[in-house]
């Protein structure tokens, strides 16, 4: 079968282990978009996470970020589908933080808000390449929201088990350390949008990842292909195991299945 799509995941996958893009990974991309193959890149990270990726790849296929929540087309940037909540829906969480002084932060489809920064954010902001925008009052936000994160450095508790809407639900859930997101927010989810844009049906598609959120995607796709640095459980729902990340899995895997 000739597949029409091949749907990515970044972080252990596209990306090796040190986070850097393999050149045989980018000419890969490079080769499947000229053979007209649609590329989809679906990743946990945040739009401005990946520009640096886009670049270096070329990249004019869709990105699937926030897990699932966003699907951007690459090459203007604009957002073509999102799951997302209004910021009154987790305003009984954001009151509950402030009064409590409790760490938290949301995004919407490009943006990062927060209201306080703390030394430990900051750092861990350069580190995943996160801009941050300051806002005095998040309740103000007009954009409708992806995430929200709490993350209770203090442990005061309180404020884990408070209701939520049904179309919200927990990505993350620590004790002291929770993410909440839209309730649709899967890459699945995602893929289904871009499929249907094109009128490919999922037989017609490869998937790739290496690690617990890719498993719908892998169960979904024609072929879903683990890589060898995913967990044993990952692999053994995958329809293939292809190379590591630090062994150009990617490029064997569209090796066997794209050309």
């Amino acid at each position: 079968m000739r597949y029409k799509l091949a749907a990515l995941d970044l972080d252990g996958t596209l990306l090796d282990s040190n986070g850097k893009l393999p050149i045989k990974h980018v000419q890969a991309v490079k080769k499947a978009q000229d053979a007209g193959i649609i590329v989809v890149i679906a990743t946990g990270r945040y739009p401005m996470q990946t520009k640096w990726i886009v670049d270096q790849l070329g990249f004019n296929g869709i990105l699937i970020t926030h897990d699932g929540a966003a699907i951007i087309k690459s090459s203007t940037w604009e957002l073509i589908h999102e799951y997302s909540y209004s910021i009154n829906e987790i305003s009984p969480l954001i009151a509950y933080c402030r009064k409590n002084n409790i760490d938290f932060s949301m995004c919407t489809a490009f943006n990062y808000f927060t209201e306080s920064l703390q030394a430990f954010q900051e750092n861990d902001y350069t580190k995943f390449d996160i801009t941050p925008s300051f806002q005095n009052d998040v309740l103000q936000i007009k954009d409708r929201i992806m995430k929200l994160t709490i993350n209770d450095k203090k442990k005061v508790g309180g404020w884990q088990e408070m209701d939520l809407p049904s179309n919200i639900r927990k990505r993350v859930d620590l004790e002291f350390f929770k993410e909440y997101i839209p309730f649709d927010a899967y890459k699945t989810n995602g893929l289904k949008k871009v499929l249907n844009m094109y009128g490919i049906n999922p037989s017609e598609i490869i998937a790739i990842g290496d690690y617990y959120n890719d498993i719908d995607m892998l169960q979904f796709a024609g072929v879903g292909i683990a890589m060898d640095n995913a967990p044993d459980d990952v692999k053994e729902i995958a329809d293939d195991v292809t190379n590591s990340n630090d062994q150009d899995g990617v490029f064997h895997a569209f090796e066997k299945y794209l050309f």
